[in-house]
């Protein structure tokens, strides 16, 4: 009976992909390929995403597929995550913040699964940047006599779907391997508009991208049995240059005039390398480390004094885990978690990086034996008015479900009891 609820829940959050309500302006979004996704989105989140040395046995671990070793064997979890954010902005120039804006989205949907005592595998869908801008500029026509109104609206992203595998080479030394295949479409619309000119022309553009990724990870723990247990993680990330095709088309009174030739377009991904400490008391008190570097190609982009430089990241958090026990069994009861994260983004606006700073709070619950929830609340700020740039004030939450399960079985795999 699980096991049908599994694939019932898989099918309907695959569809529900499709169904994300959202009107929030990102207005950075409109460089490069959006807005990169660095968040964890599940448990991790709440202790600042410091993940890549994480391994608890009832969370599965995106940062890094090393970590699957941890999910006990037989044992299969879906996991999924939703997110919501309110944003106000401080434009340049400006004393006040604009009318919040808002949305609320599906963030991860994946699953894992220990096949044998020491390997694990998963796979899943998760966004890897998104697009969403909105504006409105005013500008003269070539006499200077008449002016137009310009409106400017970006939507899309780029989806990561993928697959890890995670195994136990020596005694509390795990490696793993993602293989990810990165795809989607960035749309950008211009509608130029002046009723008294009957001029109302808008430009479709819209650029199709893919590309594959490979990740490795290890990880390493001391003894569980210690008072105090060490855990240390590592990972490096390539991808292929996504490429892909740019489509244009001019479009009057809902009529399209003109299509140019498709061109051929590509864009340089970066390489990254993530490392993480974490250090738990048997207690249950535990403080998580981790530090990110992204190695981008500079690349000057259409905006005065804006391009693309390296990315850095420097995350740190506690958790406290209530833990039950008896003669046989040890589980977790619930967590808290608190963290603060700084990340300084691939962009650099008006010859400024954009720096995103935040503190998170949240925690989990084990519901029952085949479900746990976990929550968290993210309060921070991207960019600066200060620099010239416009500044987002933001706060998000995220709401996580895991389903877990004894899966099937075979004779020679052994039943899954």
């Amino acid at each position: 009976m699980i096991q049908k609820y599994f694939l019932f829940c898989c099918f309907t959050l695959c569809v529900a992909l499709h169904a994300n309500a959202q009107n929030v302006s990102s207005p950075y979004s409109i460089l490069g390929i959006g807005d990169i996704e660095t968040n964890d989105y599940g448990r991790y989140s709440a202790s600042g995403s410091a993940a890549v040395s994480r391994r608890e046995p009832g969370s599965y671990n995106f940062s890094n597929p090393a970590s699957l070793t941890a999910i006990p064997y037989k044992t299969l979890n879906f996991d999924f995550g939703l997110r919501g954010k309110v944003s106000k902005f401080k434009l340049v120039g400006a004393d006040t913040l604009t009318h919040p804006t808002k949305d609320f989205v599906i963030k991860r949907v994946s699953l894992a699964f220990k096949v044998t005592p020491k390997t694990a595998i998963a796979f899943g869908l998760k966004p890897f940047s998104t697009v969403n801008f909105q504006y409105i500029a005013q500008a003269s026509v070539s006499d200077g006599n008449a002016d137009y109104l310009k409106y400017t609206e970006g939507t899309g992203g780029i989806n990561q779907v993928y697959f890890s595998v995670g195994k136990e080479i020596k005694s509390r030394l795990s490696v793993g391997a993602t293989a990810s295949w990165l795809f989607g479409s960035l749309q950008n619309s211009i509608e130029y508009y002046n009723p008294d000119l009957g001029l109302d022309i808008i430009r479709n553009e819209t650029n199709f991208y893919n590309a594959a990724g490979l990740q490795a990870g290890i990880q390493y723990y001391t003894s569980p049995a210690k008072k105090l247990q060490h855990s240390f993680g590592l990972t490096a990330t390539a991808y292929t240059r996504l490429k892909g095709e740019k489509t244009t088309e001019y479009e009057e009174y809902g009529a399209i005039i003109k299509t140019l030739n498709t061109e051929n377009i590509q864009f340089k991904m970066p390489i990254s390398v993530i490392g993480g400490y974490s250090i738990a008391h048997k207690s249950g008190l535990s403080f998580h480390l981790q530090g990110d570097y992204h190695k981008w190609a500079t690349k000057k982009l259409n905006y005065k004094n804006t391009y693309i430089k390296d990315a850095f990241g420097l995350h740190a958090g506690f958790e406290y885990v209530e833990k039950i026990s008896n003669s046989k069994f040890t589980w977790e009861k619930y967590h808290l978690a608190l963290g603060v994260k700084m990340e300084q983004s691939y962009l650099v606006i008006n010859n400024n990086h954009l720096n995103d700073h935040a503190v998170t709070l949240g925690g989990g619950k084990n519901i029952s034996r085949f479900i746990s929830i976990n929550a968290g609340l993210e309060i921070g700020r991207r960019g600066s008015s200060s620099l010239n740039q416009i500044q987002e004030n933001y706060y998000q939450f995220n709401i996580g479900f895991t389903l877990k399960d004894i899966w099937f079985g075979t004779k020679r795999m052994g039943r899954f009891r």
